[in-house]
């Protein structure tokens, strides 16, 4: 007989319709469950990320404490798990439900990072998580490893424009501009020259966001592909909360948009997975140009419900 019950809720992330945006399993209340038994469902979700809810520990400041895990390893932060994870416990009132704006806190590995949900007439309209302030790493120089991981050419790198670029505001990813949407719906991912290209970069480092400036819907600011080396595989995502908001700041910090105290893009994602996603970032600078906090945030529709016994 099962000695472990607990129940979790499928949604879908950046998108307002099912089986959009990026799949999230959330167990709301893990109380009870072992790091090894999140790890084990996890593995068992099969998805990009599964998030378990727990009680903040003592002085943290936090309402609430978020574990996200993937398959195979627990990361100390991850955008669409905290937008997924918040629309969650918003919509089953466990926290404030009054319309307008609602900020809570998250304590996750990474630390104690804001959460904003926007309600209207009852319902949650959008969350918004607030992500760290960008750090900014050097050039990537081998453009020509870089094209070659992607399949494609290294003229359609637009990097005398725009140099790839590590950024991380919670999680790192070498941003990598593209010229043209049509190249990057092309890309196909060489496997060789992408663990190579990954082995420039730090420990640890194993993710690559391609972009260019030509969106594919009314509204959008950039179309892009996220790539990731996990496990030996190369696996894209459909619906990227941390690489969008590095893009954000990546954009901001080279004008490749019209930059002002707020500056709003529009990230569309995950069309050649069939899961269309639309992810919005906002990037807001001092007076004197640096950038003092990077938001990203979604919508989210729920899937199912069920329940693990173990």
């Amino acid at each position: 007989m099962a000695t472990k019950r607990c129940d979790y809720v499928r949604v879908d992330v950046f998108s307002t319709k099912p089986f959009g945006g990026n799949p999230l399993a959330v167990f709301p209340d893990a109380r009870g469950l072992s790091s090894r038994d999140m790890q084990l469902l996890a593995k068992e979700m099969n998805l990009s990320e599964t998030t378990f809810v727990l009680p903040a520990s003592r002085r943290s400041g936090a309402e609430f404490r978020v574990r996200i895990f993937t398959p195979d390893t627990e990361l100390p932060y991850a955008g669409h798990p905290t937008i997924g994870t918040f629309f969650v416990l918003a919509e089953d009132g466990k926290v404030a439900a009054d319309d307008g704006l609602s900020v809570v806190r998250m304590e996750a590995m990474a630390g104690i990072l804001p959460v904003e949900i926007y309600r209207s007439r009852g319902r949650v309209r959008k969350v918004v998580t607030v992500q760290k302030k960008p750090t900014f790493g050097r050039r990537y120089a081998d453009i020509a490893l870089l094209a070659d991981a992607l399949s494609l050419k290294a003229s359609e790198l637009d990097a005398k424009r725009a140099p790839p670029l590590l950024v991380s505001t919670g999680l790192p990813w070498l941003i990598v501009p593209v010229k043209k949407r049509s190249s990057v719906e092309r890309i196909s991912i060489n496997s060789t020259a992408f663990a190579k290209a990954v082995g420039k970069l730090p420990r640890g480092v194993v993710d690559i966001y391609a972009t260019c400036l030509e969106p594919l819907e009314n509204g959008s600011t950039t179309h892009s592909r996220a790539f990731s080396l996990v496990s030996g595989n190369i696996v894209e995502d459909p619906a990227t909360g941390s690489a969008s908001g590095c893009l954000g700041a990546y954009l901001v910090k080279n004008r490749l948009v019209d930059v002002k105290s707020s500056t709003r893009v529009v990230n569309e994602q995950g069309y050649a997975l069939d899961r269309p996603s639309r992810i919005e970032v906002e990037v807001r600078t001092a007076p004197g140009g640096s950038i003092e906090s990077v938001r990203v945030g979604g919508r989210a529709v729920e899937v199912m419900r069920g329940r693990a016994e173990f």
